[in-house]
């Protein structure tokens, strides 16, 4: 999970003084509390606490457990009792880690108030934050639903989720650096018994956070189901492969998107894949955005393969092969009847089979962190590789901007004819403009290429939900603005246009949309 054997070896002397024969020991209680097997693990401490309340080994145990509870500022006071007795050496190096990380949590989340669900609590900062809390308990209910089907798994104690304002938070809450974070694209993690994301406020265009939330609790779950055995490999497979499971069946949400099948194809043409040893320990620490996209794409076409060859039946029995103390190796091999280096071989031979194909032109959308309070720029055509085509779409912004839309369009088709059509901030910049020129049917026209290639960018979704609208089409426009919305939520125009659909049909969740437009600007 997180220490090393370091802590253990600490924890024999008491464990040998653990009292009666059937009383449980220090050390079994460090591992219960290592496989998450949470409920049991304060029972044992409980009962050693009870025995030596003044050992700081068991100080360190209940603050590690106060810590996966959530009781931040106590599990900092308990693990300082523990500290202030640590030996030199790396065990004591860690427990005073661990007493560092509660109390920059503890700090971290100072002042978060929490909205509660049937089966999560979502904890964030008041204010404009709070708005996000329905859409993440719908989500997550959702997903608390199917995964429960896939795993065999639903928890019977609420789970905590955290939303941090800012990436630098979600670096002092983990044991990761904020370059680490913005290296990788790590937007969200699961540990220490819960999940943990950033706000889409703290990037510029949003990232998709409800997929990423889902993404998270699939980790949490397989965590649970496995007491916290899976190899990074499968855990991210999993995850990458369920992470639109809430949304409903594989058949209608699985499959590669354009931008993972262009890395596949890429990395399989250039005879570069990353490898499972490259990926442990963490995802988190490859180079490069580029590369831990690639990596997930990766790891969701093996689970596919397992799947195709064993079923969900054989995934769950590699989950339960390696809860009972196998290694990744030994449970692949056993399910799948071969050896894991075959295997692997194997998976190679399916991929290259699957006729995966580049797009040329396509580039892999990157995270884009806020930078201190800086609001994003209504000009993103840097963004635009090729010099001319960025420099007719600042021509065409600066035309938009002075309201001579129909000059602006002219130039933006300019643009567009340079970098095509599928291009994400040209089209969607006219797409734009032709909409407040009234011509839904061109707006349309000009936004939808670019999901083809860009199905998570929310400027185009969001700007084909107003279209469709205006078109008098629901079904689409509602459809489009619930993705944008599941991209960058604190786009007032998506909230105040499902609104109004949501008014129309009567349904209760007109009154959420209402608040959130109201909220962020868009109405009375």
């Amino acid at each position: 999970m997180r220490r090393g054997a370091a802590i253990a070896i600490a924890l024999v002397m008491l464990s040998a003084s653990a009292g009666a024969a059937k009383a449980p020991t220090a050390e079994q209680a460090y591992k219960l509390i290592h496989e998450w097997r949470i409920d049991e693990a304060d029972r044992a401490v409980k009962t050693l606490e009870a025995a030596h309340p003044r050992d700081p080994d068991v100080a360190f145990l209940e603050g590690d457990l106060l810590f996966l509870h959530g009781h931040y500022d106590e599990a900092a006071a308990r693990l300082g009792e523990a500290a202030a007795h640590a030996r030199s050496g790396p065990g004591g190096d860690e427990v005073r880690g661990m007493r560092d990380l509660a109390r920059a949590t503890a700090e971290a989340t100072r002042g978060f108030v929490s909205t509660r669900g049937k089966h999560f609590v979502i904890w964030h900062q008041p204010g404009k934050d709070a708005l996000l809390a329905p859409y993440a308990l719908d989500a997550l209910e959702k997903a608390y639903q199917a995964l429960g089907d896939d795993f065999g798994d639903r928890p019977s104690e609420p789970v905590r989720v955290e939303i941090y304002p800012e990436v630098s938070d979600l670096a002092k809450v983990s044991t990761l650096t904020l370059k680490e974070i913005e290296t990788s694209g790590t937007i969200a993690l699961c540990k220490f018994n819960r999940v943990m994301i950033v706000s889409p406020r703290a990037l510029l265009t949003g990232y998709p956070w409800l997929d990423t939330l889902n993404h998270e609790y699939t980790h949490f779950i397989v965590s649970r189901t496995s007491h916290n055995t899976v190899p990074i490999w499968l855990h991210e497979g999993l995850a990458k492969y369920e992470e639109r499971r809430w949304r409903g069946p594989h058949e209608t949400t699985g499959g590669l998107t354009p931008t993972m099948e262009h890395l596949l194809a890429t990395g399989l043409a250039n005879h570069h894949l990353i490898t499972f040893e490259q990926m442990h320990p963490s995802m988190a620490k490859l180079p490069s955005q580029e590369d831990t996209a690639l990596a997930f794409a990766e790891v969701y076409m093996v689970v596919d393969y397992l799947n195709t060859r064993v079923g969900w039946d054989g995934i769950r029995k590699v989950i339960a092969g390696l809860k009972s103390g196998d290694s990744d190796a030994q449970a692949v091999a056993r399910v799948v009847g071969k050896p894991f280096d075959q295997f692997q071989r194997d998976w190679r031979g399916w991929l290259r089979t699957r006729k995966l194909r580049a797009h040329p032109g396509l580039k892999p959308t990157e995270l884009k962190f806020r930078k201190g309070k800086a609001s994003a720029s209504e000009d993103d055509s840097g963004d635009i590789g090729e010099e001319r085509a960025r420099k007719l779409a600042r021509l065409g912004g600066m035309l938009r901007a002075r309201h001579r839309l129909r000059a602006a369009a002219v130039e933006y088709e300019k643009a567009q004819a340079i970098a095509g059509a599928d291009n994400p901030q040209i089209a969607n910049k006219l797409a734009r403009t032709w909409l407040e020129l009234g011509d839904a049917g061109r707006a349309i026209a000009a936004a939808e290429p670019a999901l083809e290639l860009y199905p998570d960018q929310a400027g185009p979704n969001a700007t084909l939900g107003a279209a469709w609208l205006d078109k008098g089409d629901d079904g689409k426009a509602e459809k489009y603005l619930d993705q944008a919305i599941s991209i960058s939520p604190f786009d007032p125009a998506p909230h105040c246009g499902l609104q109004k659909i949501y008014q129309q049909k009567n349904d209760p969740r007109k009154q959420r949309e209402a608040d959130a437009c109201r909220l962020l600007g868009g109405g009375p």
